[in-house]
């Protein structure tokens, strides 16, 4: 159930938790705002020094701390895991594209944003038992571990594409 910003104050949820949870808004979208709230995360990336993976994993870890009780008030205003909490979003992205062996290359970016996309569906075991729970840590853990995924995934294709590239001599 989408809600309006207005409607989520008389609920409770004070803008600064709405633009927080809602990471800057993206959960308003109406189609697929964890995708929207997933690209706008990657935009960090291209930022100067946005590839510094102790900033992409300090800032994954804060969006998580900080995202679980802003998820919690959130669902308590909303219902059980609200579209409109992105952050968990933001936090998993950040997680995904944290790489000390990749510097700065926007490919990197893109490929973690799709493999992103599909774990974050996908829900593969343990991000499916924390889907299923109710509270912050639930709506928070699941995107984690997308992110720790997409991650491991990301390095061995980036790798191996290393290796075709390298070996075919291209």
């Amino acid at each position: 159930m989408v809600v309006s910003p207005a409607q989520l104050r008389k609920r409770g949820l004070p803008i600064w938790k709405q633009i927080l949870a809602g990471g800057l808004y993206t959960g308003l979208s109406p189609i697929a705002s964890g995708t929207v709230a997933s690209a706008v995360a990657a935009l960090i990336y291209l930022l100067p020094h946005g590839s510094n993976p102790l900033l992409l994993v300090g800032l994954s870890l804060a969006a998580f701390i900080g995202g679980i009780p802003l998820a919690r008030d959130a669902e308590n205003v909303i219902g059980h895991d609200p579209s409109f909490v992105t952050l968990d979003e933001f936090a998993g992205m950040w997680l995904a594209m944290a790489s000390p062996l990749v510097i700065y290359d926007p490919y990197w970016a893109v490929l973690c944003f799709f493999v992103f996309r599909i774990f974050d569906i996908a829900k593969v075991w343990p991000a499916s038992y924390f889907d299923e729970q109710k509270g912050g840590l639930g709506i928070m853990a699941d995107d984690m571990v997308a992110g720790f995924y997409t991650n491991i995934v990301c390095h061995l294709i980036w790798f191996a594409l290393m290796f075709v590239h390298g070996f075919l001599g291209l």
